[in-house]
């Protein structure tokens, strides 16, 4: 009997401390993502929600996107991260990788201008959905609002849950749901300079 008493005190010590713990993510953080997710979205609105619809249609050339398709883009890769955070709270907290991913956030923000061009995958690639600006861009809006709301509420430790992909995706392969937010407002980032580039070709509408 004295020995059942030392493991339930030792049970509930355990349990206790599991209920205190303190989270890796910090609310420094989560401020950090909620700041840059906003102030991209403000970005890329600002240049372009008041396109005309020859405008926002206009490609350089045949091989660039227009506006109105990077919007799309940007806005399906926004409906992926919300699913991918949504489901990724309810997965096991890993915290075997909490280190093994350190110094990967600065690495995600690099996106930003990394010059290095990649293609989108068959699922990201726009489709013109959309008959006109407001409406892209109300995709875009739904989404990124909802990722903001999320990621405001969530309990869930965003440096104790990761994403995994292939051996043969090198830096990417693993991230913790932070990094990986921080790697699609670098994404927004990075097509809103592309906006800009496409709003200052010398053919484009006035």
């Amino acid at each position: 009997m004295k020995y059942f008493f030392i493991a339930l005190t030792l049970l509930l010590s355990e349990a206790a401390f599991g209920q205190t713990k303190r989270p890796v993510w910090t609310p420094q953080e989560r401020e950090a993502l909620i700041e840059g997710l906003q102030s991209s979205q403000n970005d890329l609105l600002r240049e372009a929600q008041d396109l005309t619809q020859n405008q926002i249609r206009f490609k350089p050339d045949s091989a660039s996107w227009s506006v109105a398709e990077v919007v799309e883009h940007l806005a399906i890769y926004d409906e992926l991260l919300y699913w991918d955070l949504l489901n990724k709270q309810y997965s096991p907290e890993m915290p075997e990788w909490v280190d093994k991913v350190k110094g990967l956030d600065s690495i995600m923000i690099a996106y930003t201008d990394d010059p290095v061009k990649l293609k989108a995958p068959f699922i990201a690639q726009p489709l013109g959905r959309f008959p006109n600006g407001k409406d892209v861009l109300g995709y875009f809006n739904r989404y990124r609002n909802e990722l903001i709301k999320l990621i405001g509420e969530t309990d869930t430790d965003f440096r104790m849950h990761f994403v995994f992909r292939s051996k043969d995706a090198g830096v990417w392969r693993v991230r913790d749901l932070h990094q990986y937010t921080l790697l699609w407002i670098a994404h927004t980032q990075r097509h809103t300079n592309q906006v800009r580039r496409v709003k200052a070709h010398h053919n484009f509408p006035k």
